[in-house]
């Protein structure tokens, strides 16, 4: 269930530094808001020069260990990314929406089949 939750997934730290090509790393918790859930949850994700985002998210649901691949746009909205995608995990269609500002990576998913929720993460040197 969370593993599909992790979709909503989003990115990154100051945005004055971001360049092509650069790996960041974010670290917090993820909110399945169906279930009254949550866990830990990374991800690492690299940009190109066009702003599109490749992530890894890994994280634990109910003790049970997952891992997902996202790719994501990323558009400039002042001192923040404003992030969209969608995605589909375990045959289910997720769309999500969030931001980067400073170092915290945030964002807001849903699931075609009812799940939502919402993750923060903070930037780790």
């Amino acid at each position: 269930m969370l593993r599909s939750l992790l979709v909503v997934i989003f990115v990154l730290s100051s945005l004055s530094l971001l360049q092509a090509g650069e790996t960041r790393t974010w670290e917090g918790k993820w909110n399945n808001r169906k279930y009254n859930t949550t866990g830990p949850l990374k991800c690492v994700a690299k940009s190109d020069d066009k702003g599109t985002w490749k992530a890894t998210f890994t994280g634990l649901f109910k003790g049970d260990p997952f891992k997902y691949e996202a790719t994501f746009q990323s558009k400039p909205k002042g001192k923040q990314l404003d992030l969209s995608g969608d995605a589909t995990i375990r045959g289910h269609k997720y769309q999500w929406m969030g931001l980067m500002k400073g170092t915290t990576l945030s964002g807001k998913y849903k699931s075609s089949i009812g799940y939502y929720g919402e993750f923060v993460l903070k930037e780790k040197k």
